[in-house]
């Protein structure tokens, strides 16, 4: 299991490193990267949950679904409320890096990582169940975690009601009813949508590439590191624990409090505030040394 998370999140930074390479040699351009990542969040991604949920998700445990959106929320909210005390820890208490430090404290990778982990972990079923925590997560991720930038918090809302919401409550409505999906259905969204991942952790290194003082701020983002992928998951798990959970929701919900920061959190620093600088560092530091924190962290607390 151990091995698997490592080649996991080996697998995500390399993909980094290629999007990375792609920028460097002139294959895409800043303009690109904003045309590419609507293609991926509002066609490619979308038909991956679909297909996900629709396939894999047991109409048995319908029950026990609630759970999920309001992990994803309060994963969020119990972050940012930690952030209010951990961000005296900065070095440099700049409003842009106090903001960015405690917008990561509150939102980490929920999405893209978890997915390959779970799936490499303990198969694609357990994807449904990360898609509709994800709801959660989305309205955190909108509300929470561009407020803690100092974005607009009314323009930001709108983008919680996106085609990706509607596709996890169309899937689901599918499954609740029983309505059969055709399969050339099923085989185009499977097809396209399993492109949706690659293709966006490729984006994010090509977004990340080339950031200025990209090696500076060492003491602020090892404390970031630590706070993000320690002091954080610690608190939040202790809290798991004290609920009794069924065993699939709570891997699931325990996969994503050991993430490192926010991948997307790169572009969304440049739309809404913070410091782009300082989260481009942070994104690769804490994808880093996750490799070495999320086996332990699973290992002893999974």
């Amino acid at each position: 299991m151990i091995t698997q998370v490592i080649f996991a999140i080996i697998e995500i930074f390399t993909i980094f490193a290629i999007g990375a390479y792609v920028r460097h040699r002139g294959m895409l351009e800043e303009q690109d990267l904003t045309k590419l990542s609507k293609l991926v969040v509002d066609i490619l991604f979308p038909m991956l949950v679909f297909s996900s949920i629709t396939k894999n998700l047991d109409p048995n445990k319908l029950n026990e679904l609630w759970i999920m959106p309001l992990a994803g929320f309060g994963l969020m909210a119990c972050g940012a409320l930690l952030g209010i005390f951990l961000k005296k820890g900065l070095k440099n208490r700049s409003p842009e890096r106090v903001a960015t430090f405690h917008h990561y404290c509150a939102i980490n990778n929920y999405v893209f990582l978890p997915i390959i982990i779970l799936s490499n972990l303990w198969g694609k079923e357990y994807l449904p169940l990360l898609f509709i925590m994800n709801i959660g997560s989305t309205i955190g991720f909108w509300t929470i975690g561009v407020a803690l930038l100092g974005g607009n918090f009314k323009s930001a809302v709108k983008n919680i009601f996106s085609i990706n919401l509607v596709a996890i409550i169309a899937a689901i409505a599918i499954v609740l009813i029983g309505i059969p999906v055709p399969p050339i259905v099923t085989n185009i969204c499977t097809k396209l949508g399993s492109a949706a991942v690659p293709l966006m952790l490729l984006l994010i290194g090509a977004a990340i590439y080339g950031a200025p003082h990209l090696f500076k701020n060492r003491w602020d983002v090892t404390y970031l590191t630590i706070v993000r992928l320690i002091v954080i998951p610690l608190i939040l798990v202790a809290i798991l624990k004290l609920f009794n959970l069924p065993q699939d929701n709570f891997r699931v919900i325990f996969i994503v409090t050991l993430m490192p920061v926010s991948a997307s959190s790169a572009v969304i620093t440049r739309r809404f505030g913070g410091d782009p600088n300082f989260a481009g560092q942070a994104i690769i530091v804490t994808t880093i040394a996750s490799i070495a924190t999320i086996p332990v962290m699973i290992y002893f607390f999974g």
